[in-house]
């Protein structure tokens, strides 16, 4: 069966049809339509774009918060190991390469346990002011090193005092 071609009266029937009135009315897309559809693409795409600056400064801001519980918990360890000095400083930049803009405070305070000092890091990082900032602070009760130094002077001053008399004490007996 061979397929008969249409009449191009017939072709231009099914691309136009009549208003009310007979005049023939084109189906294409307005201006208008057109209008509206790049209003609504350009709304997308701008709150796709918010979302990501979103999601990217979240992304930034979390990373920046872990950098700074592992630095606030690495100098922790040098004052409890005794690398750093357990006295109170200000804010002091880190000198470790790629640490730019990060800072730590620590803060030193008797605890209210005979013998312990209670210790404070807080981490900082302040960068430009448009960008994410971070910071995070730990608290830990350390053994006091002047109290615990005091206290095993004294302790050994006192067993030299004991067996010094105990030594008087058998010379004494065998005289």
């Amino acid at each position: 069966m061979k397929r008969q071609a249409k009449p191009r009266a017939a072709l231009t029937s099914a691309l136009t049809h009549r208003n009310v009135r007979g005049k023939k009315k084109s189906r294409g897309i307005t201006l208008y339509e057109v209008v509206i559809a790049t209003a609504i693409f350009t709304g997308a795409m701008v709150a796709l774009f918010e979302a990501m600056s979103t999601a990217t400064r979240a992304a930034l801001q979390a990373r920046l918060q872990s950098q700074a519980v592992l630095l606030a918990e690495s100098k922790m360890a040098e004052v409890v190991a005794g690398v750093t000095p357990s006295t109170s400083a200000g804010d002091t930049p880190f000198t470790d390469v790629g640490l730019d803009g990060w800072s730590y405070s620590l803060n030193v305070a008797p605890s209210t346990h005979s013998g312990l000092n209670q210790v404070e890091v807080t981490v900082t990082c302040r960068q430009a002011p448009s960008t994410v900032n971070a910071s995070f602070t730990l608290t830990r009760m350390i053994r006091d090193q002047q109290a615990f130094i005091t206290s095993a002077t004294q302790a050994a001053k006192a067993q030299a005092l004991q067996a010094g008399v105990t030594q008087q004490q058998s010379t004494g007996a065998q005289q």
